[in-house]
């Protein structure tokens, strides 16, 4: 079956992010090794320059007319991971912590590129106490961040059980079946494939969402707008799997504060769009939108509304404290990149960029 879907020419996304369960990575997924011409892993030390060259290359081939895949970094949203242009199957990404990643087919497919080789070694170990230092620090303020996004998401299970106990599972259940119905009604003779990511991370910018820049050439796009425990997750998860059963691709974007839930469907050759707004994304749209809260029990909500107000707000005040350790750990790292800059060779950096970015227009 041809689809109408036309992918967007700039998409933006988060490969990994920081969560309750720590930094929790899909870079795997950011281009299938058997789809890929050419896969660059870039090293170098922080401050070396590798966003700076992803950026460089998303915009050449871009202006182009590529598609390009922007893969933003948890940590500094400003910065990136990954880039991909996608019509070439070529990706560049950051080969470092705390994403370590290496060619798994040396040659054939992937490659190192090494701006270690462009720092001055002599200069930075006389000053490698002060750098094992501030890397110690960013290290716990890490470890606080997630101690206070993990203790945000054992008050948001709280909430989630006493809306859990309002749910109607049998409304639900009639849900579930209308809405695959309704967007599900083909078989298609081949496997469904699935893609997992995020749209939306933890940052030291606070919490930051780059959906718009992915569903917005979906022609049909449905919001699920609820409180915790309404059944958004149950709901994602059975069009996922049904969809996947009829031959479907999608790609599903993860919930940042628990990794384990879905926060976003996307399926692309049904030119269709499942969308989450949450008490983390707050998504607005006109579309048609779907109020999972309509399944509570109101009389048992009622009961409990003093409980379920006392844990929106502790859950709010945990996270605004985690938010707050993961600017610190930016701040901390931009000290730990100061002593990086100052010891590259610049010049150095610049021709490596120049030789793959040739390199890659004889793509």
């Amino acid at each position: 079956m041809e689809s109408e879907y036309v992918m967007n020419k700039e998409r933006h996304l988060f490969p990994g992010s920081n969560t309750s369960m720590g930094f929790h990575s899909f870079f795997q997924y950011i281009i299938p090794l058997n789809e890929a011409k050419r896969i660059f892993y870039i090293k170098g030390g922080p401050g070396t320059g590798k966003s700076f060259l992803m950026k460089k290359i998303g915009k050449v081939f871009s202006e182009k007319g590529y598609s390009i895949e922007y893969f933003h970094c948890s940590s500094d949203n400003e910065s990136l991971d990954a880039v991909v242009i996608k019509e070439l199957g070529i990706a560049l990404l950051d080969g470092t912590a705390p994403h370590i990643n290496d060619p798994k087919v040396p040659g054939a497919v992937d490659e190192i590129i090494n701006f270690g080789v462009c720092l001055n070694e002599s200069n930075l170990s006389k000053v490698k106490e002060e750098i094992m230092n501030v890397d110690n620090k960013i290290k716990d303020s890490f470890k606080r961040a997630y101690a206070y996004i993990g203790a945000a998401k054992k008050v948001h299970d709280d909430w989630r059980h006493h809306n859990s106990k309002a749910l109607d599972k049998d409304k639900l259940r009639k849900l579930k079946i209308d809405f695959k119905n309704k967007i599900i009604k083909n078989n298609v003779d081949k496997n469904g494939s699935e893609r997992h990511l995020f749209a939306t991370a933890f940052t030291p910018n606070g919490i930051i969402t780059y959906i718009d820049t992915i569903y917005k050439h979906c022609s049909k796009t449905y919001l699920l707008k609820g409180g915790p425990g309404t059944g958004k997750t149950e709901l994602l998860n059975y069009i996922k799997e049904e969809a996947l059963v009829n031959g479907y691709d999608v790609e599903v974007f993860h919930d940042p504060l628990n990794p384990e839930r879905i926060e976003h469907l996307i399926l692309p050759e049904l030119d269709t769009a499942l969308l989450t707004s949450s008490e983390i994304s707050k998504l607005s749209l006109s579309d048609e939108v779907i109020d999972m809260d309509s399944l509570l029990n109101n009389d048992y909500i009622d009961s409990v509304k003093d409980l379920i107000l006392e844990d929106s707000y502790n859950f709010y005040k945990l996270l605004d404290i985690g938010l707050k350790n993961l600017s610190n750990c930016k701040k901390l790292h931009d000290d730990l990149e100061k002593y990086y800059v100052d010891n590259i060779d610049f010049q150095c950096r610049d021709e490596i960029s120049e030789k793959i970015i040739h390199r890659l227009l004889e793509y």
